[in-house]
């Protein structure tokens, strides 16, 4: 009387896990989609610049302290988070703990490069209408960039992403301080090529290996490698376990205390930040106006223009910046090792903690809603660039958009977590991630 229930009920649960196992909507973690909506609540922020609360800061007064130290202890914090979370998201469509292997990896792969493609034109559709570029493109070089290390486990990825945490810095640091005579990278400033944008780019297959320059090896490119291969390590872990989820957010809160000491013991009491600050304060100043060509004694001006003297250098980057930690630290994100390591402390700790959260009704159903929002969040993401490259006015000089209060992002905010709510009610994803979704899925079947 009981083994026949039991029997048939367990090739049901064995189908749940498989859904489970390839990342299927079913068996999504709520933490993760949590910490991606935190991610996109900042990168939101990042892009409206609050200055004030109810009204805005006029240009040359000074912020409200609040403000103005979370646009800077924000900025590419957010975005870094989301890096990460780019790389969880392909472990999980890879088998998560248990890697797929054999026919399944090739058809997760499958589907990964079609969404890769899938994003490309999203993204270049994104770009057509707010002009400017966008994360959503860049996801698609870094989808194929995991390809290749979605057989690793979790150990092998963390001792990658360790290299790269330092490689990516060092390599940064050197190409701003010698790097204008590195013939493969983009050419910037004064004199370089002007590229297509958005859909053009389809239509000018001349310019797609400038362009891809442009993608690869721009500043947030070479920061996210070690990024994405920390996230991809983390969803390599039995995230489903509550002991591994313990000692992720203990591992995390101990490497986030570790990152700001080391920080602070190598700026402070070994001298270290000295060269910091004297790079910055060297970056801040005014750069000396070169002496303009004497005209003839005649006064007559010359057929022929005089060449113009040479702007000064810009001031070496201190190898200091390896080590320096950004807002409220002095150093810059991108230059500093220690940051991409805190960073992924920070992404461990929160991602362990709200893991544990989520294991709990009362808690659940208060993180609702931002799990929602961070379901969809490459629709939210393409709602707010959209808006603020339109609907915001343009800012001083014709560059960013005119400054904003704090209530726009409010707004933004509510609305985004309301409409959340109300469309997960109804639909299974969001418009774009169904979009998405459909597209992968008719090119590689599941079966």
């Amino acid at each position: 009387m009981i083994t026949e229930p039991m029997a048939g009920r367990a090739p049901k649960a064995a189908r749940r896990r498989g859904r489970a196992r390839e990342g299927s909507p079913g068996g999504r973690l709520p933490a993760v989609d949590v910490l991606r909506a935190l991610a996109i609540l900042g990168m939101v922020w990042m892009h409206f610049v609050p200055t004030g609360w109810l009204e805005p800061t006029p240009p040359g007064h000074d912020w409200p302290g609040v403000l103005e130290w979370l646009n800077g202890f924000l900025d590419t914090r957010a975005r870094s988070v989301f890096f990460l979370l780019a790389g969880v998201s392909v472990a999980l469509m890879t088998g998560g703990a248990r890697p797929f292997a054999g026919t399944a990896l090739r058809r997760a792969r499958g589907r990964i490069a079609v969404r890769a493609g899938a994003l490309l034109l999203l993204g270049l559709g994104l770009e057509q209408v707010s002009g400017t570029p966008n994360i959503i493109t860049a996801y698609t070089g870094w989808l194929l960039f995991l390809l290749p290390w979605t057989r690793m486990r979790a150990r092998l990825l963390f001792g990658a992403a360790g290299v790269f945490a330092v490689a990516a810095p060092v390599f940064q640091i050197a190409r701003a301080n010698h790097g204008r005579g590195w013939g493969f990278l983009p050419e910037v400033g004064p004199g370089a090529p002007e590229l297509p944008q958005g859909l053009a780019v389809l239509a000018h297959p001349g310019d797609w290996l400038a362009v891809f320059q442009s993608y690869v090896f721009n500043v947030d490119t070479f920061y996210a490698l070690p990024l994405l291969l920390a996230g991809l390590a983390i969803g390599r872990l039995d995230l489903r376990e509550r002991a591994v989820r313990v000692r992720m957010a203990l591992t995390g809160a101990g490497i986030v205390a570790g990152g700001w000491l080391a920080s602070w013991l190598v700026l402070g009491p070994l001298g270290l930040g000295a060269a910091i600050d004297r790079f910055q304060a060297e970056l801040m100043a005014p750069p000396p106006m070169p002496p303009m060509p004497a005209l003839p004694a005649d006064g007559a001006l010359p057929d022929v223009p005089p060449e113009l003297p040479e702007l000064p250098p810009m001031p070496k980057v201190p190898w200091a910046e390896l080590w320096a930690m950004s807002k409220p630290g002095p150093g810059i994100a991108e230059y500093s090792a220690l940051q991409i390591l805190w960073l992924v402390g920070v992404c461990l700790a929160l991602l362990g903690a709200l893991l544990l959260l989520t294991e709990r009704g009362p808690w659940q159903r208060v993180l609702w809603p931002a799990a929602a929002m961070g379901s969809m969040a490459m629709t939210w993401y393409f709602v707010q660039d959209v808006i603020t490259s339109r609907f915001l006015g343009e800012g001083p000089g014709g560059f960013g958009h005119a400054p904003q209060s704090l209530v726009p992002y409010a707004l933004f905010a509510v609305a985004a977590l309301v409409g959340s709510v109300l469309w997960r009610r109804l639909f299974r994803r969001g418009p774009l991630e169904a979009l998405v979704h459909r597209a992968t899925t008719a090119a590689v079947p599941h079966r």
